[in-house]
């Protein structure tokens, strides 16, 4: 069973602690997110609903698929991870992923992504956006056990093609479908790239 999170929409506030602690840990650059906190503007109802993304680790994964170094892996656990010293910042990973999840650094001219915190896993510790997080509102792991960790969490698997391995807890102001559009910009499933390579 692969690894994947889980993130409880319903009980985020949008402190953005998550999205800070990874940028530390990771030692990034100013502005340069692994995780983002995305305000979403309700399918129904007033309001705004905050929802941290990093990383799905997809099933078939497209930033691996479209990199014209290789600097993508996918571990048996099911872990996408780059080869940062490969990379030479065309930002295709970024436009083929569905959920533009790579993140491009101007100052360097490169593009980073989130690895789950693989070297903390490594060492039997948790992400540290699961330790970071003030109302325990994401978790990492197994997926037959992150899937149970929020009551009524729902996988948006099959919301696009690419397989994404995360699980929400969701409001009735959200609905699954809105992850195809969950940073703002038009980002439609454009199924596999299989086809336009």
């Amino acid at each position: 069973m692969p690894v994947g999170f889980a993130i409880n929409t319903v009980n985020c506030f949008g402190c953005k602690t998550c999205q800070l602690a990874c940028e530390n840990t990771h030692l990034q650059n100013p502005g340069v997110f692994m995780r983002r906190v995305r305000e979403v503007n309700a399918t129904e109802g007033p309001g705004t609903v905050f929802v941290s993304m990093a990383c799905n680790h997809c099933d078939d994964p497209q930033c691996l698929k479209v990199c014209p170094v290789g600097a993508y892996t996918k571990l048996t656990d099911g872990t996408v991870v780059q080869d940062h010293e490969k990379c030479i910042g065309c930002k295709s990973c970024i436009m083929a992923c569905p959920f533009h999840a790579p993140t491009f650094d101007e100052s360097e001219g490169a593009t980073y992504k989130c690895d789950g915190c693989l070297d903390r896993r490594s060492a039997g510790l948790l992400p540290q956006c699961v330790i970071s997080c003030p109302g325990a509102n994401i978790q990492f792991g197994n997926l037959d056990e992150v899937a149970q960790a929020y009551d009524g969490a729902e996988s948006i698997h099959d919301t696009v093609a690419t397989g994404p391995n995360l699980y929400v807890k969701h409001n009735e102001n959200l609905d699954l479908d809105d992850f195809k559009h969950i940073d703002g910009r038009e980002t439609v499933d454009v199924g596999s790239v299989d086809g336009w390579l």
